[in-house]
């Protein structure tokens, strides 16, 4: 069944149960009371030899506790890792859900403010800039050929003051985008968690992602790039899939369509018949979509600092 969040997209249903194998705690930190300063949380796209790289690298970082996502059947090395890397720990899920809900479990046992998530098949580089305070700063990505990629999202008004976005290289500390490129970068958990993580019923990557970053600037949070965070791709590039489905109409309906007028928004009623019918819902569930969609923004009506428009029209490449 399809719903609209409220506030927290996600509860401890949305990926079913999950098991936990480490302890996450490196030797050096298991009699001390400090947090660690970072958690690296891997998602566990690619290769497993991708992965091992991965994890010798980051966990010789004594002060990073360092998270793995993976799906059963598990492999059946991770007590050994668990062993071998002590800061290590696995979080084994045994239903499918969608790659934000998982960010969201992970990040919720995170034991560090700061979060930095990367896909299995990447190479980073282990000099983190000094973070600040937004939701999200996003790394400079090269693919496996060392070519920069044009991963900094902005938005454009396009014919018919039709909403579209566009690439650009990020040229300089600070570059905004709309969206935290393939997930990655180093997630403020406060700020993740305040504006209600990921939205994990919507199933499509790229409007997952869409509709988290325009709620973030949305509500007044920014996702920047820093020069400093550099990603290399082991592999060839994900193929992102951006045709407009059903997650296009939730995240179309949570953030195109809000109108703001002083002090409140509105969501244009017939809007959502239109464009919920055209995704091919039925009656009942037009009609259950709108009534959890008016809640919806009853409750978050004053989280919203701008809409789309004025979004776009202010948007500032300079940052």
């Amino acid at each position: 069944m399809s719903t609209i969040p409220l506030i927290s997209n996600t509860t401890e249903d949305d990926n079913g149960p999950y098991t936990v194998v480490g302890s996450g705690i490196s030797r050096h930190r298991k009699y001390s009371a400090k947090r660690p300063a970072l958690t690296v949380l891997i998602l566990n796209r690619g290769p497993r030899q991708y992965r091992s790289m991965l994890f010798q690298k980051i966990c010789s970082l004594d002060s990073a506790e360092v998270l793995s996502l993976e799906q059963r059947p598990a492999p059946h090395n991770l007590e050994i890792l668990s062993k071998r890397y002590t800061n290590l720990k696995f979080l084994i899920f045994s239903q499918k859900s969608t790659i934000g809900a998982r960010i969201n479990t992970a990040i919720r046992e995170a034991n560090s403010e700061y979060v930095y998530v990367l896909q299995g098949d990447m190479k980073t580089n282990t000099s983190f800039p000094k973070l600040t305070e937004i939701l999200c700063t996003t790394p400079v990505f090269v693919d496996n050929q060392g070519r920069t990629i044009p991963t900094s999202i902005g938005p454009i008004a396009g014919a018919r003051r039709v909403f579209d976005t566009q690439p650009r290289f990020p040229e300089k500390n600070g570059t905004p985008s709309l969206i935290p490129w393939d997930y990655t970068g180093i997630y403020s958990k406060t700020k993740h968690q305040s504006i209600g993580g990921f939205d994990p019923h919507i199933e499509e990557s790229w409007w997952q992602k869409m509709d988290y970053g325009m709620r973030a600037w949305l509500w007044g949070e920014e996702i920047r790039t820093h020069l400093s965070l550099k990603i290399s791709y082991l592999d060839e590039l994900p193929i992102e899939d951006l045709s407009p489905g059903i997650g296009y109409s939730r995240f179309y309906l949570k953030n195109l369509a809000i109108r703001k007028d002083g002090d409140s928004v509105s969501l244009p009623v017939r809007l959502i018949w239109s464009l919920l019918f055209s995704a091919g819902l039925s009656l009942r569930a037009v009609r259950r979509q709108i009534r959890e969609l008016q809640l919806w923004v009853q409750i978050n009506q004053y989280r919203f600092k701008k809409d789309a428009a004025e979004l776009t029209e202010l948007w500032d490449w300079s940052g």
